[in-house]
Parts: structure tokens; sequence; C-alpha cells
């Protein structure tokens, strides 16, 4: 059984493991709503947070244009990325996208990843053209 001493070790084992292998991305977030004084239409509001994060670019390398990751069809210049919870554990149900190396890419999925407790969540981005 998984006991807080495990969960504790898991945590620290992954900031080791990702150590060095982060790179600074900005999430771009929902931040409420405006109202539109002409139409009354209600637009969202969106802010940005620069956060660490390990990023895979997924890649034609290997002669394959197209796969399946956590059942999301993924194409040659999406990316993968996974971000410590605790850094958006506020604002991860209203991240719309991603700028990674100058890029923007909207939010296909997102999953909370962690054994015994929650530690990261995993994103997939679609390249924004």
């Amino acid at each position: 059984m998984i006991d807080s001493y495990d969960i504790a070790f898991m945590k620290q084992a992954r900031g080791d493991m990702i150590g060095g292998r982060t790179h600074e991305i900005t999430v771009v977030f929902e931040n409420g709503f405006t109202t539109d004084p002409v139409t009354d239409e209600k637009k969202p509001v969106y802010d940005e947070l620069k956060v660490p994060s390990v990023v895979t670019e997924i890649s034609s390398q290997v002669k394959i244009d197209r796969q399946l990751l956590d059942s999301i069809d993924v194409e040659g210049g999406d990316i993968w990325f996974s971000i410590a919870i605790e850094l958006i554990a506020d604002i991860y149900e209203n991240i719309k996208r991603v700028i990674y190396d100058g890029k923007d890419y909207e939010v296909l999925s997102k999953d909370k990843k962690g054994i015994g407790e929650r530690n990261h969540a995993e994103f997939v981005g679609r390249r924004i053209t």
C-alpha cells in the first residue's frame, strides 16, 4: 500500500528526474469575462502565466505523420507538455493555449497525473497557424 512517505518520495523523485529538462512556457487561461457595451455579449478575458514545463515536440522524424497519444490524433508539429500541478492548480480548468518557442498552441487535451497524489498535469497542444 502506498503511504504518505511513498507519495513524498515519488514527488521528490519526479523533481529530480525533470531537473534540467524544463523550458519556460507561457500558459494562456480564461480569467473571467467582460461584457461588450454595445452588444451586451460576454467575452472571455485572457491572462498569461510563465511556468517551467517538460516539453516534447511531436515530429515526423520516424516517418510517422500522425499517431494516437492518449486517444488524441496528434500530428507532426504538435507538442506534449507536463507542468507541476501546484503551479497551475487554480487555473487548470481554464487553460486554453500555450506559447512555446515563440509559437502558439491550442490545448487539445489535459489530464492530471500522479501515483497516490496528483503532482503534475499533462497536455497535448496543436499549433495554431
